[in-house]
């Protein structure tokens, strides 16, 4: 079933912001990148009636799969708090996500100087001189352990924190190890070095500090407001919350509701509104609310990292500034060829396994450059007022890739672009291909379909009967979680189908009807004439191929006709391409493509 989710996300936001652009269409602009001291933020300033308070909020992110799952649900937080008059800032540690890896491998020390870094930087770019705190899984432990050393804390935030790093190793595998599961890998494409988890590698000196890591074990001096949310199925250490009520601190108690539906693929991903809620009314009850920020020492700023080879420069673009992404680009000879890497789901610019960060810089090293970017809706872009609450295989992400190449033209980096993305973002890259010779190449891994018949995502038809037999229908009707045309036209489809698989014995080609295979060649056609290089990669096995090999046939026999398309495969290789080798697989496939491109006539 289509579901459109509670609604909550964007409207919240957009009756509390003021002096923001929410004409139909435009929305929010995303968080001003900054750079400082060699690490990459998201600043949101404070906005809404009234002068700014005088506190601000730093963000401290969990670890792998966590911090991918939870990224839009930061964003969604800097939003309320910038609502009500609280700036924050949200960074990357070193070696996760946007980050740079260090040479020496990235530990504790690195992320502790980066917690030091960031809460100057935030009291510089919004004028106050005491923060809140606020982390969640091991960035909670490293909350807690900063402000125990720190005067200019105001408040502590810790939610679902971790404290102690061994027993968190422990627990990262036996996730892992689920991830892998559900995968579907096996036992000898599976990493298991301490701390990986779906593709995403914990830097061996970071595994090796955890080990010993105990955030509760220094004394925790400071008398501040302390918020305790612990995971729904587990309580705060008890000689955690005496140490911290022997200091003088002031204890809240918070359910940390939705924490674990975060932690799922819900598509689209369902964010802890109420617990956003009961965030925000308690940072209101602090002192610092009641004060006025001074006038700001600097303002953001923006500078390129150079690491090696590459160069890498955090960016917003289209409407009002409402997509952000990153520009990685060689530091040396530029072959004139620009790839946009497109968002996959609901995973954010880094990709699955931080895929999209190291197939950037290692095109940048063969002179190739690329932009990754969040669609709207999706990471640390916020949604646009008017769209669709479920933005796969929509419409209004192919609109965000022209933007992309919009974007590139005003840099002048779009002689030769390519547009590559994976799942439902291949579906994205074809059909923004499909708009016009202005994209030379296409790169489409693992997609679905090629002709979208459903709307939004799709359902197995037994869940459809599931979820209108549940209790509370008119209700989820009534406030837009269930979209009934897209329940109706998505059950049709299904049924359609059914009677084309059971049929197909009978009549060979209706299979090849209902899969539109007609409108599919006529697309392929299309890129055809326009001299578009299309590249179609499946990892061997996986069930996307399905639909393809309905369209050209058992043996891609189909594919013959277009001279300008190229199939590969990946073998040992999940849907996401988790395993390093089929990634590396990917990489080469990907380079081969953008240096042909380059050798091409324009």
């Amino acid at each position: 079933m289509h579901m459109q989710g509670t609604g909550q996300e964007d409207g919240k936001v957009e009756a509390a912001v003021e002096g923001h652009d929410l004409r139909e269409g435009v929305g929010l602009s995303a968080s001003q990148p900054v750079v400082y001291e060699g690490l990459t933020g998201c600043f949101t300033a404070a906005c809404g009636a009234g002068d700014p308070r005088g506190m601000a909020v730093l963000f401290l992110s969990p670890w792998g799969l966590e911090e991918l799952l939870t990224r839009k649900f930061y964003r969604y937080l800097a939003e309320r708090f910038a609502a009500n008059g609280i700036a924050s800032l949200r960074f990357d540690f070193p070696g996760t996500a946007n980050a740079l890896d260090e040479p020496a491998g990235c530990g504790l020390a690195s992320w502790r100087d980066a917690i030091e870094s960031s809460a100057d930087e935030l009291r510089a770019l919004c004028g106050v001189s005491r923060i809140v705190v606020l982390g969640q899984g091991l960035g909670a432990g490293l909350a807690y352990e900063f402000a125990a050393g720190s005067r200019d804390t105001a408040a502590l935030a810790l939610l679902a924190p971790v404290f102690k790093g061994r027993g968190y190793l422990r627990e990262l595998k036996l996730w892992s190890k689920f991830v892998d599961d559900g995968l579907g890998l096996r036992p000898e494409d599976r990493d298991s070095e301490p701390g990986t988890i779906a593709g995403i590698g914990m830097p061996e000196k970071l595994a090796s500090d955890l080990k010993g890591f105990n955030a509760t074990e220094r004394d925790f001096r400071p008398q501040i407001p302390v918020l305790l949310a612990p995971r729904p199925e587990l309580e705060i250490d008890p000689a955690v919350t005496e140490k911290l009520k022997s200091s003088g601190c002031a204890l809240q108690n918070a359910v940390y509701r939705d924490y674990n539906v975060l932690l799922t693929d819900a598509s689209p991903p369902v964010l802890p509104v109420a617990f956003a809620d009961a965030l925000v009314e308690w940072l209101k009850s602090l002192p610092e609310w009641h004060t006025q920020a001074a006038k700001p020492s600097r303002a953001p700023d923006v500078v390129p990292l150079v690491c090696g080879s590459f160069r890498e420069t955090p960016l917003r673009f289209g409407e009002n500034n409402r997509l952000a992404g990153i520009l990685c680009e060689p530091v040396d000879r530029f072959i004139g060829v620009t790839v946009v890497i497109l968002s996959t789901s609901y995973d954010y610019q880094i990709g699955w396994g931080r895929m999209n960060v190291q197939l950037a810089r290692r095109l940048a090293e063969a002179g190739v450059a690329t932009l990754r970017f969040d669609s709207a809706g999706i990471g640390d872009s916020p949604p646009v007022p008017g769209r669709k609450a479920q933005v796969l295989y929509d419409d209004s992400q192919i609109e965000d890739a022209e933007l992309a190449y919009e974007a590139l033209k005003s840099l002048g980096l779009a002689e030769k672009v390519m547009v590559v993305g994976r799942c439902s973002g291949a579906y994205t890259a074809f059909q923004a291909a499909l708009r016009g010779p202005h994209w030379k190449g296409c790169i489409s891994i693992n997609p679905y379909a090629f002709h979208w018949r459903f709307i939004g995502l799709p359902h197995p038809l037994k869940e459809y009967w599931t979820k209108f037999t549940e209790p509370g229908l008119v209700a989820r009707i009534r406030d837009g979680r269930i979209d009934l045309k897209a329940a109706a036209v998505n059950i049709l489809v299904r049924l359609i189908d059914r009677a084309a698989q059971y049929c197909g014995g009978i009549f060979p080609g209706l299979p090849k009807i209902t899969r539109r295979n007609r409108k599919v060649h006529q697309a392929f056609r299309k890129l055809a004439d326009m001299g578009t290089r299309l590249t179609i990669v499946y990892s061997e096995g996986d069930e996307a191929m399905d639909t393809f090999l309905i369209n050209f046939g058992s043996n891609a026999e189909g594919l013959a006709t277009f001279p300008n398309t190229r199939l590969h495969f990946i073998p040992n290789a999940d849907h996401n391409l988790t395993p390093s080798p089929a990634r590396e697989k990917l990489f080469g496939i990907v380079e081969e493509e953008a240096l042909a491109l380059a050798g091409t006539e324009s």
